[in-house]
């Protein structure tokens, strides 16, 4: 039987396991129903429905309570995905609501509890401890950033940041209750970027309570407030990068879209995505154990090395999102991605190289090292992508998610940086 974690009882489960089917859920219908290849609605709605089911399972298998858990998961999961719900009820006119809400709305959340206990019922149970399911809960909240990050990318790759007119409503129309038959082409990967949003904001907000619940350090608890502020500046800022004020008005001439407010906001989601894995990494029980760190000669060289490369990803990351919103300074860019990348392969060589007696530092200087090269490729694979695009001529698809491979990369490398930053300093003690 599996044993839970003390000071977490069953709500840490449950939010963790429930947020994290729902990800799973928000991102398969977003590949689903994705313009152009649209998946039938049948089979969008069997995969929808394996997910709830898989939850289920997941939950019974991790916390030995087997319906019981799966039937929170899925009771959980279907609350949060009311907020993507009210695409399908919203009416013809903005803010009216079809009758059959009536039904759909609870019909729902009985429909994911029932999945939710039978995956549960009909999983087995695994001898040990179980999960940290706070970190759990940030690991989940880092993913579905990531996913945000790449929603985003996709909007600014198809020129689509301006597909809607208005925010925080849709052209009139409240954001939850825009019809999905409405969310086409450009409107499609605008609106739904500003939904992942959404879901982005809660998780975050759920993991702040929560840490304030059961975390015992008061300065992971101030993180996680501080992560829930960051994302409301940052949601902030993309509603103001379409309007350049705050109105409830849908007509273009009273917008005054701001191109320096749209490369803040590219900027601090990745930004984010790093405080975000900075919480996981001190959630982590490796983080909180009673381990003491292992003298050595180069752990002051290390915890420089580390601020340095983190420090150098994120300026690369503001170069490169004025040239993706500016078209300027590519030549800087290009320059410094080569830094970068000697950079990153330094830290990454010594991490690998010189503590072999903590493997957990190996793999990082592995992972960074790839990673760096990796977004170089991407980097050299989506300019030629680019360069190819015929001049006025909307971008090909193969250039979109190659941009959009390109921009989540960098996004990825500075999560790998900061964890290659974090890790040497719990780790490593100055040797004497």
């Amino acid at each position: 039987m599996a044993t839970r974690t003390a000071g977490e009882g069953t709500t840490g489960e449950t939010v963790a396991l429930g947020f994290g089917t729902s990800v799973a859920m928000w991102s398969v219908g977003y590949l689903c129903r994705i313009p152009p290849a649209v998946v039938p609605s049948w089979l969008l709605a069997a995969a929808l429905l394996g997910c709830l089911l898989a939850g289920g399972v997941l939950a019974g298998r991790l916390t030995g309570r087997r319906w019981r858990a799966g039937m929170a998961v899925g009771l959980f999961s279907s609350v949060v995905n009311l907020l993507i719900l009210g695409s399908l009820l919203g009416g013809p006119h903005p803010n009216q609501i079809v009758p059959s809400a009536l039904w759909w709305l609870p019909g729902s959340v009985v429909l994911g509890a029932a999945l939710g206990a039978a995956g549960g019922a009909a999983a087995g149970t695994i001898r040990g401890r179980a999960p940290d399911w706070t970190e759990v809960l940030a690991i989940v909240a880092s993913a579905a950033t990531l996913l945000q990050l790449l929603v985003g990318g996709i909007v600014t790759g198809a020129a689509a940041g301006l597909a809607v007119v208005d925010w925080p409503n849709s052209f009139g129309y409240n954001m939850f209750l825009y019809p999905l038959s409405r969310m086409t082409g450009g409107v499609y990967f605008e609106h739904a970027h500003r939904l992942f949003g959404t879901l982005v904001g809660l998780t975050t907000l759920v993991l702040a309570i929560h840490l304030l619940r059961v975390e015992e350090r008061s300065w992971v608890k101030r993180l996680g407030l501080v992560a829930l502020g960051v994302v409301i500046v940052q949601g902030i800022l993309g509603g103001l990068r379409v309007t350049g004020t705050f109105t409830f008005s849908t007509s273009h001439a009273a917008m005054e879209p701001s191109m320096t407010l749209a490369i803040a906001h590219g900027v601090l989601g990745p930004t984010f995505f790093g405080l975000m894995v900075a919480l996981a990494v001190f959630l982590s029980p490796t983080w909180k154990g009673d381990g003491a760190p292992a003298p050595a000669r180069g752990a002051g060289s290390e915890r420089i090395l580390g601020v340095v490369v983190t420090a150098a990803v994120l300026l690369q990351l503001v170069l490169g999102g004025i040239q993706r919103h500016l078209e300027r300074g590519l030549l800087v860019h290009i320059t410094f991605a080569a830094v970068v990348l000697a950079l990153a392969a330094l830290y990454g060589a010594r991490l690998w190289g010189l503590y072999q007696e903590r493997p957990l530092l190996g793999r990082l200087g592995r992972l960074l090292a790839v990673v760096a090269l990796v977004q170089v490729v991407l980097g050299v694979v989506a300019l030629f992508a680019q360069q190819a695009t015929v001049a006025g001529a909307p971008p090909t698809t193969w250039a979109v998610l190659l941009t959009t491979a390109h921009q989540a990369g960098g996004s990825v490398l500075l999560g790998c940086a900061v964890m290659a930053a974090l890790w040497p300093r719990r780790l490593l003690v100055q040797a004497v």
